[in-house]
């Protein structure tokens, strides 16, 4: 089937278009609606460059406090280290008998013996123990002037202890 088509043409009058159309508030509409986006648009990046600003200086002020700090740390290390070895020159065993003997201090001659027990060490080669080797070869009974002797120094050192 073949239809054919009707062309109508309409025309108005253009003083009846005109009247129809208010083209003002549209514009006004659309550059207010630009204005706005550009202020939201500039508050945004004024806000995203404030807050990138503020953590681009919190960065380098916590950077240069780290700096300062292991700078600190390493001058610290390195008086500790000459602390150590003052200390270590302090307590060598040749350095207090000379200041001993400078105070007029006598060196012992012979054997010294310091009342107290000592412990019992264990060898494990067979090596005698401190206190074998301090002890006589032949066992005497002691005497009662030394049981009394022992435990009288026996207690003044429990009571400093």
């Amino acid at each position: 089937m073949v239809v054919a088509q009707e062309k109508i043409e309409w025309q108005e009058p253009l003083q009846q278009q005109s009247r129809e159309r208010i083209p003002r508030p549209a514009r006004k509409r659309s550059q207010f609606a630009k204005g706005k986006s550009i202020l939201v648009l500039a508050f945004i990046v004024g806000l995203t460059g404030t807050i990138g600003a503020a953590t681009i200086q919190l960065t380098v002020v916590q950077g240069a406090e780290v700096r300062t700090l292991e700078k600190e740390i390493s001058s610290i290390k390195a008086r500790n280290a000459l602390l150590q070895i003052e200390a270590d020159k302090l307590r060598a065993v040749s350095r207090i008998e000379s200041a001993a003997l400078a105070m007029g201090m006598e060196k012992p001659a012979g054997i010294v013996y310091v009342a107290g027990a000592v412990p019992a060490l264990n060898n494990q080669k067979g090596a005698p123990s401190i206190q074998a080797a301090t002890q006589p070869t032949e066992a005497k009974p002691p005497t009662a002037l030394q049981q009394f002797s022992q435990i009288f120094t026996s207690f003044f050192a429990s009571t400093q202890r």
